[in-house]
């Protein structure tokens, strides 16, 4: 009998033990999430509205290309790069993020209806953000810039 009752105490016990190993990941993935999207758009938001040197196209222009972030001078030389694990600006992984993910696209916004993408320049661009975590997505932003924003 007495065998059968700390079998069942110590199913109780990893069962617990499990549960709050789950919300220590879920409380992690609530504050360094945000953090991590909050960190890349302000790096995206110091960036000029549009290529400031070369003729003016969207995407990278040549000598912007690769995983370097460093080069990149305008913010739609951020679309559709995404990386995991997270990278600091010159390219080097930030320190104990294995497992997480960023992500960025930019394009073109309507005028009329912010949340479609227009195929040509409107003066307003929508970034968007995404972190994940183990493959889920644990927090996204978005915001919009326009061509009348001050240059940095």
């Amino acid at each position: 009998m007495s065998m059968l009752i700390v079998g069942l105490m110590l199913v109780a016990a990893l069962n617990t033990v499990g549960a709050s190993k789950l919300s220590q990941s879920r409380n992690a993935e609530q504050s360094i999430g945000p953090m991590l999207a909050q960190d890349l758009m302000a790096e995206i938001l110091s960036q000029y509205y549009e290529e400031p040197v070369d003729a003016v196209g969207f995407g990278r222009e040549s000598g912007e290309s690769g995983g370097d972030r460093a080069n990149w001078d305008d913010v739609d030389d951020y679309d559709s790069w995404s990386k995991s694990p997270p990278q600091n600006k010159d390219g080097t992984d930030i320190p104990d993020l294995a497992g997480w993910g960023r992500e960025v696209n930019v394009c073109w916004a309507s005028v009329f209806d912010l949340s479609k993408a227009t195929g040509s320049s409107t003066g307003l661009k929508r970034i968007d953000v995404m972190v994940t975590h183990q493959g889920r997505v644990v927090a996204k932003l978005s915001t919009l810039r326009t061509s009348g924003w001050p240059t940095p």
